[in-house]
């Protein structure tokens, strides 16, 4: 890495790592992780002598298994059900704004990244489950640039999405794009603290069917309690849908890169052995769980 490529912790805010890695350079996915591994296999047997039969046969196993994950994400997603037109735009505009220049002008408090926005995929996903569970009034927390949050709101049978986001910076650069998609008056955006928030929509006898967590990564738990433990929050046979539960494969095969992975990997021991709810976790993008109260 050049010298001008080297970030300093205190540029990229919460997402500085100690290796100085940029954050956009960060695998997403478990696959995407594995296809880096892979690619520095093949370029390590190069290196090696390509004299040797055993080597060029290891090389074609591995450009092999390469090839297998590397058109995995493509290949389900080329098969699904497309996202609404809108999403693509709105993730692709994500890409693209300079996420860096917004942070150290204080208009945002941490440094976000581009990769914290799901793809069109993942939004298509969420679609079905509001649509399976004909879910009417959903609770989102964290937005970012609301991709999932137009997604959600496109669905027919979805009168509100209340999202709550801690950037008061995201509000105004997302609602554009909601008036665009035709949904800005179905989306409610709840600035502040998620759990401050969450005690506010209980005093105003708020209800969810459906609850999509893609926030910080630490505090996924205490979203889960509060909501499971509310006399109101969750509505009967509502359900959560959490996001980064596998964290690119970290919990089972750890990186220091990945930082959200302890976390993670707590909340998901915390929701295995609750009592009161049900798992299971489904190997979508980079892993989502969908929780519900046992016995609904």
């Amino acid at each position: 890495m050049s010298a001008e490529m080297k970030y300093n912790p205190a540029d990229v805010g919460l997402y500085a790592n100690p290796q100085g890695i940029i954050p956009e350079e960060i695998k997403q996915t478990p696959n995407d992780r594995l296809v880096h591994l892979l690619t520095q296999a093949s370029l390590s047997i190069d290196l090696a002598s390509d004299s040797n039969p055993e080597l060029a046969k290891a090389k074609r196993l591995v450009e092999q298994a390469k090839a297998i994950i590397d058109g995995y994400d493509a290949y389900v997603t080329k098969y699904s059900s497309p996202a609404p037109p809108i999403v693509d735009v709105m993730w692709k505009k994500g890409f693209e704004h300079d996420w860096g220049k917004v942070f150290r002008e204080g208009k945002t408090q941490n440094r976000l990244i581009p990769e914290m926005s799901a793809g069109s995929y993942e939004g298509v996903v969420l679609q079905h489950l509001a649509k399976l569970s004909n879910a009417k009034n959903i609770l989102e927390i964290g937005m970012f640039t609301g991709t999932t949050t137009v997604s959600l709101a496109l669905v027919p049978s979805v009168h509100k999405v209340v999202a709550l986001e801690f950037e008061p910076y995201l509000l105004d650069h997302n609602l554009p794009n909601f008036q665009k998609a035709g949904v800005a008056d179905k989306i409610d955006v709840r600035i502040g603290k998620a759990l401050d928030s969450l005690d506010i929509l209980e005093a105003e006898g708020a209800s969810f069917d459906m609850v999509f967590i893609d926030a910080d990564k630490p505090s996924y738990i205490k979203y889960l309690e509060r909501i499971v433990d509310s006399p109101t929050l969750l509505a009967k046979r509502g359900f959560f849908a959490a996001d980064n539960v596998v964290c690119k494969a970290a919990p089972w095969c750890p990186d220091s890169v990945y930082m959200s992975a302890k976390a993670l990997h707590e909340f998901n021991v915390a929701v295995r052995n609750r009592s009161d709810v049900e798992v299971v976790m489904l190997p979508i993008e980079d892993g989502i769980s969908i929780i519900r109260r046992k016995g609904e």
